[in-house]
């Protein structure tokens, strides 16, 4: 009875110091490839457009294709300013530095598709939570959305799935 009850004193103590322990910080060096999204409202999209993300200690660059479907291809030989204009809404595309401070990755965009993004160096951090499994890790958006990332370092066929 006793060293049931130590066991179980053990298992508090051990519990609790858990919970109060900070958060170690997760490595991500590497390349990552978007797999799969989610929106703030839970709509799971699991084929994507292309997505490149690479960290490196503390540097980092990101391009996606947003929406669903695959990008509109342009019908002429040489695009029109409208298709130029509809095809430049399509991508994400930005580079600079990151720090990891337990689960929470921000990051600072140095240049950036968007002027307006990287114009307020070195003020203009955004986060997400990250969380990692094997090659596999999640990201969660300060708006909700959520993506998810296989890494591609050492693939033999790193575009292809698994």
């Amino acid at each position: 009875m006793r060293r049931t009850i130590s066991v179980l004193a053990a298992l508090a103590l051990m519990s609790a110091a858990w919970r109060t322990a900070p958060a170690q910080d997760v490595s991500i060096d590497g390349a990552w490839v978007l797999t799969a999204t989610a929106d703030s409202a839970g709509n799971a999209n699991e084929q994507p457009q292309p997505g490149l993300f690479v960290f490196t200690g503390t540097h980092y660059s990101m391009m996606f294709a947003t929406g669903n479907g695959q990008r509109e291809r342009y019908t002429a030989e040489t695009p029109t300013d409208a298709d130029m204009i509809a095809a430049y809404g399509t991508i994400v595309a930005n580079s600079g530095r990151y720090q990891v401070d337990g689960d929470k990755v921000t990051m600072r965009a140095y240049v950036a598709k968007d002027p307006n993004f990287m114009g307020d160096w070195p003020e203009n951090a955004f986060s997400a939570s990250v969380h990692l499994a094997g090659d596999t890790m999640h990201w969660t958006w300060g708006n909700g959305s959520m993506f998810t990332f296989r890494r591609t370092e050492g693939s033999p066929a790193p575009w292809e799935a698994d």
